[in-house]
């Protein structure tokens, strides 16, 4: 076993350390939320780290090889816009979470709506789009750990399985937390080492030519002319209706300390994701010209390919620990919430609920496993294409429960289905809509809620839980974060030609305008951050 291997195996093993030091297990909330304490470094690089999954690696820099250049919006603006939501659905989220001791995003329905019942349709509709992941990323972790130490891929799958169920359910969240901090940390570092180790290589006289000849690198609307502004702003909507809805983050929602800490992690988002994505999609946008000729397949494992051969067979599955943390970090996270919806939502409640949690993650960790040793690949490729299309398909009812609670019970359910049904025919290839499929499905779940909300608000009254608080942003910062929101979609820079010219360091003006517009947006995040801090405790002064 090579140097490089132990260390793949000494960075599985240091994770499961977390798994000495049993959790305060006195209650759910400090089990599965920490106490709802978390804040600073903590809180940030736990939203950070469950948000990047191996994805993060692999297909990010797989769709830049694909696509060029024009993929790194998708990822970089369209994910900062979406720590947005931080704001308008996490704040609220927090306070009302501690008011009522919500746990699961379950919870959050059941007492929004009044219906148990439509608590436990949300957390298993949540449930369905987010399982199929575990045995995914059980089963792509393993294949990472086999390819780095020559062990089979079951028994790497099941180290990795095991060590990630060890520390998430004897140490809980706080235990998750102290994992997310070092793999956030392994992702970012060896990412920008494997991405200066491949830029060095296409600096090479020869390789600089071909570099520099790829057109379709620096296409804006990408290689193929897929990605023009309309799909862009598609994706933008999608990320921020979908990644709010994952349970786990909104199990962090829950566990922020403050209004201040989720704020502060706002501002911080954009720069971490510009240090994430950039390096990813050049390595992508590089291999181009390294490895020419890649199936659409093949393209999503160019990271690996470029590290071997550029690194040597003796560093090279070093590497590898940036998707391995990615994953972990995902894994674990998702893995924690899944049992804490499974075990406070689905079944019967009887015994302590921290070991109930642990025995649900238990099993569904044994399932993934199980799973990973013979994926039914068109089985989890489908439910792969649909499951951030049924996580924006949840945001309309959890936006509603937060600012038209007059809505009721019977049109959430009805949005929910709906939804879930649209995304099921649409994932099928049943039914392709006219237009982008996160636009039309909102659409869609909008309307059965107002005309809800209408026969409601004429029929006879009801029980209607208040409005979650005053509406997150003024009318001029609403302004603002509409004019950055169009400034990422730049749909000027699709029509003019000149702009896909190389520029500073061979990078195209409009990518050097994307790179701007996602510090610009930090920068604007900060600044709302300081405001409403201030505003606060100005309040609390009266």
């Amino acid at each position: 076993m090579s140097i490089s291997s132990i260390i793949v195996v000494a960075f599985v093993a240091l994770s499961g350390l977390f798994a000495l030091k049993r959790g305060n297990k006195a209650s759910a909330a400090e089990f599965s939320l920490a106490g709802r304490r978390l804040s600073g470094l903590a809180l940030f690089a736990t939203l950070a780290a469950s948000n990047l999954s191996a994805f993060t690696v692999f297909g990010v820099s797989g769709a830049s090889y694909r696509l060029g250049w024009a993929f790194f919006p998708v990822m970089a603006f369209g994910t900062a816009f979406m720590a947005l939501s931080f704001a308008y659905i996490g704040l609220p989220l927090r306070r009302l979470a501690a008011e009522g001791s919500w746990i699961t995003p379950g919870d959050f329905i059941s007492a929004r709506y009044n219906s148990k019942g439509l608590g436990r349709l949300f957390s298993a509709l949540s449930l369905a789009f987010t399982l199929p992941y575990l045995a995914i990323q059980a089963s792509a972790g393993g294949r990472l750990i086999a390819g780095a130490t020559g062990l089979s891929a079951p028994l790497s799958s099941a180290l990795l399985v095991a060590v990630v169920s060890l520390y998430v359910f004897r140490g809980g969240l706080k235990a998750v937390v102290k994992t997310d901090i070092a793999q956030l940390a392994a992702l970012l570092i060896l990412g920008l080492a494997a991405a200066a180790i491949i830029v060095a290589a296409a600096l090479k006289p020869d390789t600089a030519l071909l570099v520099a000849a790829d057109r379709g690198a620096t296409a804006r609307s990408g290689a193929d002319g897929s990605l023009g502004w309309p799909a862009l702003a598609g994706y933008y909507a999608l990320w921020s209706l979908a990644d709010p809805m994952f349970p786990h983050f909104m199990q962090r929602f829950f566990a922020a300390k403050s209004d201040a800490a989720l704020l502060r992690s706002m501002a911080a988002y954009p720069f971490v994701l510009l240090a994430v994505f950039l390096p990813m999609s050049a390595i992508g946008v590089l291999g181009r010209s390294l490895a020419p000729g890649l199936s659409a397949a093949q393209s999503d494992g160019v990271f690996t390919m470029l590290t071997q051969s550029l690194a040597g067979p003796l560093w090279a599955p070093l590497f590898s620990i940036a998707a391995l943390a990615a994953l972990m970090s995902t894994m674990d996270s998702q893995l924690l919430s899944c049992a804490s919806m499974l075990s406070a939502d689905l079944l019967p409640k009887n015994g302590d609920s921290a070991r109930r949690t642990a025995l649900a993650g238990a099993a569904l960790a044994f399932a993934a496993w199980l799973v990973s040793l013979r994926p039914p690949e068109a089985m989890l490729s489908f439910l792969n294409r649909a499951a951030f299309p049924g996580y924006a398909s949840l945001a309309p009812v959890a936006l509603a429960a937060l600012y038209a609670p007059g809505v009721g019970a019977a049109g959430a359910a009805a949005a929910l289905v709906a939804g879930a049904a649209l995304v099921l025919l649409q994932s099928s290839g049943a039914f392709v809509p006219p237009l982008p499929a996160v636009f039309f499905n909102a659409g869609v779940q909008a309307a059965i809620l107002a005309l809800a909300w209408v026969l409601r608000r004429f029929g006879p009254n009801v029980r209607r839980a208040p409005l979650a608080s005053r509406p997150p942003f003024s009318r001029g910062w609403s302004f603002v974060f509409l004019l950055m929101c169009v400034a990422g979609i730049d749909f000027w820079s699709f029509t003019r030609p000149g702009w896909e010219r190389r520029a500073l360091m061979g990078l195209p003006y409009w990518l050097w305008y994307q790179i701007l517009a996602v510090v610009a947006l930090g920068g604007v995040f900060y600044l709302y951050a300081r405001r409403e801090q201030a505003g606060h405790e100005r309040r609390l002064e009266l």
